[in-house]
C-alpha cells in the first residue's frame, strides 16, 4: 500500500527536526560558553548530586581554612607580645643584678626605680593587647581587659542572667559571699524545670562557666552555695523560671588578673579543634609560675629600689627568672601550635585540590569534543534550513511544468 505524505506532514516533521537541532545547538553553546559539561541537574542528575556534595565539602574546607588563618594570626600576635615582654624582663634582670651589689647607692637605685615604672607600663600594655576587638590574654572573656594596674582583693561580680532568661525576680550575692578560690572562675546555675515555686525548682550548678554541670538539686528559696564562697539569693519572680534559664557569677582571686583560665579553640577540621590562645593567668600569674605574679614581682622590685633595700632587690631576681622562664615556655607553645596549624592548613589544601579534581572530572567539558559536535550540529542545522527553504518554495506552477 502506498501512503501519501502530505506537505503539511513534511512541514511538521521538518519543523520538529529543526527545533530539536536548534535545542541541541543551544545546549552546546551554553556548554561552550561556560566550559562546563554539567550546567543543570538534567544534564547529569547523578553527576550533579556529586558536584553539590563536593561544593559543600569545599565550603567546609574554606571555613576551616579561615579558622586556621585567624588562629595563626592570633598566635603570631601573642608570640610577638610575649617576646617583647621577655626582652623587657631580661633588661630588668640586668638592673636587679647591678642594683643589688654594694657598689650601688640610694641615688642609683632611685634612678633605677624611676626607670622601672615605664617598663612596668610597657609590660601592662603588652599584657592588655588586643587582636582586633578582642583582648589576647583574657581567656574566653575577650571583652574584658585582662590586667589592672593595681592589685585587687578577691571579689565576686554581681550575678547576671543569661540573655533571654524568663525569670522576673532578682538574683543577687548573699551577704556572706566571699571568694576563697585561688584562680579566677565563672560559676553558673541552670534551671532544669520551669514554672515552679522557688522552693520546688530543680537546678544544677557549674564551676567551669557552664561547660559541665553537677547533680540536680532542688530549692532555690534559701542561700544557693555554688562553692568557693560564691553564694546567691533568688528573690521574687515565683513561677517565672523557664527550663535552661542560666545565671552567672564571675569570681576573681586576689591579684591583677581579670580574665579567666579558659583557652580559646577553633575547629580546623571535621571534629578537630585546636587551642590557639594563651591566658594571662597561665603566662603572667602564679597559676602559671608557681611563684608571685609578674606585676607583683615588678612592683615589689620598684618598692625595694625606692627603699634602697639591697636584700629586697636581690630577692626579686629568682622570681624574675621564673617569670621569664614562664614567658619563654608560652612563646615556644605559640611556635608549636603554629606548626600544628601549618600542618592542618597543608592537609586542607590537599583535600581542596583533590575535591577540585573530582569535581572537574564530572563538571568540566571536553572543549575539543564540544567544538566538533557544535560544528556537526551547525552543518545539520544549515541542511535543515535548506530543505525547509525548498519545501516552502513549492507552488502550483511546480506541478504543471
Amino acid at each position: 500500500m502506498i501512503t501519501r505524505v502530505a506537505d503539511q506532514m513534511k512541514f511538521n516533521l521538518l519543523n520538529n527536526s529543526i527545533s530539536n537541532i536548534q535545542n541541541a545547538n543551544n545546549e552546546l553553546m551554553i556548554k561552550l560558553s561556560s566550559q562546563k559539561q554539567v550546567n543543570k541537574p538534567s544534564d547529569d542528575p547523578t553527576g550533579m548530586g556529586k558536584i553539590l556534595n563536593y561544593r559543600s565539602a569545599k565550603a567546609q574546607i574554606s571555613n576551616y581554612q579561615k579558622n586556621v588563618d585567624s588562629s595563626k594570626s592570633w598566635l603570631s600576635t601573642t608570640e610577638s607580645n610575649l617576646t617583647s615582654v621577655n626582652d623587657i624582663l631580661n633588661s630588668i634582670q640586668q638592673t636587679v643584678i647591678s642594683q643589688s651589689t654594694a657598689t650601688a647607692s640610694a641615688s642609683t637605685r632611685q634612678i633605677a626605680a624611676d626607670s622601672l615604672q615605664p617598663l612596668i607600663d610597657q609590660v601592662l600594655s603588652l599584657a592588655n593587647a588586643k587582636f582586633g576587638n578582642s583582648y589576647i590574654f583574657s581567656g574566653t572573656r575577650t571583652d574584658t581587659e585582662p590586667f589592672s594596674a593595681a592589685a585587687q582583693a578577691a571579689h565576686i561580680d554581681v550575678p547576671v542572667k543569661a540573655s533571654g532568661d524568663a525569670y522576673t525576680g532578682v538574683v543577687s550575692l548573699d551577704a556572706s559571699a566571699a571568694y576563697t578560690g585561688t584562680a579566677n572562675n565563672t560559676y553558673a546555675v541552670k534551671i532544669v524545670t520551669g514554672g515552679l515555686p522557688l522552693g520546688a525548682t530543680p537546678y544544677q550548678i557549674s564551676s567551669d562557666g557552664g561547660k559541665t554541670w553537677g547533680i540536680v538539686k532542688t530549692d532555690l528559696s534559701g542561700i544557693v552555695d555554688l562553692g568557693d564562697g560564691v553564694k546567691l539569693n533568688f528573690t521574687g519572680g515565683a513561677g517565672t523560671f523557664a527550663a535552661n534559664d542560666v545565671f552567672y557569677a564571675h569570681a576573681y582571686a586576689a591579684g591583677y588578673y581579670n580574665g579567666d583560665g579558659q583557652e580559646l579553640a577553633s575547629e580546623v577540621g571535621k571534629g578537630v579543634t585546636m587551642n590557639y590562645s594563651t591566658t594571662g593567668e597561665a603566662a603572667f600569674t602564679s597559676q602559671g609560675q608557681g611563684t608571685a605574679d609578674i606585676f607583683q614581682t615588678l612592683n615589689d622590685l620598684k618598692t625595694a629600689l625606692q627603699n634602697n633595700d639591697a636584700t629586697g632587690i636581690a630577692n626579686q631576681l629568682d622570681p624574675l627568672k621564673k617569670a621569664q622562664d614562664q614567658i619563654t615556655r608560652y612563646i615556644a607553645q605559640c611556635g608549636t601550635r603554629t606548626n600544628s596549624l601549618d600542618t592542618s592548613s597543608s592537609t586542607l589544601t590537599d583535600m581542596d585540590t583533590r575535591i577540585t579534581g573530582l569535581t572537574s572530572n564530572i563538571e568540566d567539558a571536553d572543549m575539543a569534543k564540544l567544538i566538533t559536535e557544535y560544528q556537526t550540529k551547525q552543518v545539520a542545522l544549515q541542511a535543515s534550513y535548506q530543505i525547509a527553504s525548498n519545501l516552502t518554495s513549492n507552488s502550483i506552477l511546480n506541478f504543471i511544468r
